[in-house]
């Protein structure tokens, strides 16, 4: 015998009695903290107030919505009800969009049946009293890892609230999404670095996250604290869009480690994706594991500390393994005439 309630909400190890009705889609608005909404709200009118039909253009403007425009089309309503508190839509603003749109085009039909089947939306309701910072942890359950995931931006953009709006500590917020610390951490330092910049373009977090990932290495910090015009010059790039993809600002290091394709990059006299060429043509040894092993075989011959030598000079078979390696290094030298 089954228990579950489905009229219930369970956040924070709080019941929220919910229940499900139809509601008219004129009386409905769309939450401008939403962080889908307010995403596309930043990227456009940035400080700017945003009125309900500017909402609803800008979202109509997405494919994602169009396609759900399609989607609720072909099945006749909704698979799953939106989530209200009062008359806003806390939880399925693009849902509302598209049926807002189907309404509009039943109108054009004059079709008195479509015209009722859209005028109203299947929604939850929440209790008016139910706290910003529950509503906040709800989002985030179902949407960071559970059903249809926020972007990336959207989702730093919630982790962000968690913590400044809220004052949930970083431990508990990655707990709570099953994440490690340095997840939300770099998640929230790339949606500020993005902000300080002034990028509005969603599309760009993916770049700057792969840059604050590199950045906050433990063996890379120094490096940043001692020439912060690196970051100035990286989100430069960032900016310019001649990165074929964000994953190539895992290549920084290489160029920041050798000092002709760095200083050529931070000077200007080439860009991003020349100075990997240079970085690559200096040192072989990090693409093929031909001349990175040999680079090892070097190091180790190197290094190789004097209780070694005479452990060698003191075993006859050991000693032959390097006569062989010596015999082998000398054919091959005059093979490539050196």
């Amino acid at each position: 015998m089954s228990r579950v309630n489905k009229n219930e909400i369970v956040v924070l190890g709080q019941k929220i009695q919910t229940k499900i009705e139809e509601i008219d889609i004129s009386k409905l608005v769309y939450w401008k903290e939403n962080p889908r909404v307010n995403a596309i709200i930043n990227q456009k009118y940035k400080d700017k107030t945003v009125t309900d039909e500017e909402i609803e253009k800008e979202l109509w403007d997405k494919d994602y919505v169009k396609d759900l425009y399609k989607d609720i089309e072909r099945h006749g309503g909704l698979i799953d009800e939106i989530l209200v508190k009062g008359n806003v839509v806390l939880e399925g603003n693009s849902r509302l969009c598209a049926y807002r749109y189907l309404y509009k085009k039943a109108l054009k039909t004059k079709d008195d049946n479509e015209i009722l089947k859209w005028s109203f939306i299947r929604a939850r309701i929440i209790p008016n009293d139910t706290s910003d910072y529950s509503v906040f942890s709800i989002l985030g359950t179902w949407h960071i890892k559970g059903k249809t995931q926020w972007d990336t931006y959207e989702k730093a953009a919630y982790l962000k609230r968690m913590i400044v709006d809220y004052g949930v500590p970083l431990k508990d917020i990655a707990i709570s999404i099953s994440q490690t610390e340095k997840f939300v951490n770099d998640n929230i330092e790339a949606h500020d670095l993005m902000d300080e910049n002034n990028v509005y373009t969603l599309e760009k977090f993916s770049y700057f996250y792969e840059f604050v990932k590199e950045k906050n290495k433990s063996k890379s910090r120094e490096t940043y604290k001692k020439e912060p015009e690196i970051v100035k010059k990286v989100i430069e790039t960032i900016k310019e869009n001649t990165l074929n993809r964000a994953e190539d600002l895992r290549f920084l290091p290489r160029i920041l480690k050798d000092q002709k394709a760095k200083k050529m990059y931070l000077s200007n006299e080439v860009d991003f994706n020349e100075a990997i060429n240079i970085s690559k043509s200096r040192h072989p040894e990090q693409e093929e594991p031909f001349y990175n092993q040999i680079k090892k075989t070097t190091t180790l011959l190197q290094q190789c500390s004097v209780e070694k030598i005479d452990e060698i000079n003191s075993n006859p078979n050991k000693k032959y393994i390097l006569k062989c390696l010596i015999k082998e290094v000398k054919s091959f030298a005059k093979k490539i005439a050196i």
